[in-house]
């Protein structure tokens, strides 16, 4: 029923926007993509219309405090190889490999492994303060099969 709701023009936007997760970024762990201090909207219905993608920047619940969330990049998924800290890791069914755009600054998938689906909890969508740094958050940048650090 909601993902035929969904399909209507114009009521995932709303949906997705009341919805959303909002979170301040707190450290440099994911710049340049996003920098300290800025607010970030989260969609969390984005992974009900298709699965997380390598390069997608995400929400997820840290795997050591699950009440704590953090912010990275999904850098491999289910099945996928990749080198990352100077390892390669082959992902397993429902596994998800986490890692920060600024790597020597980041705690991520290096240090507590993969993470499952379900710690993955919302697509990151647009920074919405300050003002003058209000963009569209792209998935661009590392894509999956391709973490370096």
């Amino acid at each position: 029923m909601l993902d035929k709701l969904l399909r209507l023009p114009g009521v995932y936007q709303v949906l997705a926007f009341l919805l959303a997760r909002r979170a301040l970024v707190r450290g440099p762990s994911m710049f340049p993509t996003l920098a300290p201090g800025e607010y970030v909207l989260f969609d969390r219905l984005a992974y009900r219309r298709a699965p997380p993608r390598g390069g997608d920047v995400v929400l997820a619940a840290d795997p050591r405090e699950p009440r704590r969330r953090i912010i990275k990049r999904i850098a491999g998924g289910p099945g996928e190889t990749v080198t990352a800290g100077g390892r390669s890791l082959t992902l397993g069914a429902g596994e998800w490999l986490l890692l920060g755009d600024a790597p020597e600054q980041s705690t991520d998938s290096r240090d507590f492994g993969p993470v499952s689906r379900e710690g993955i909890l919302a697509r990151a969508w647009f920074v919405y303060w300050p003002p003058a740094r209000v963009r569209r958050v792209r998935g661009a940048g590392r894509s999956a099969g391709q973490a370096s650090a």
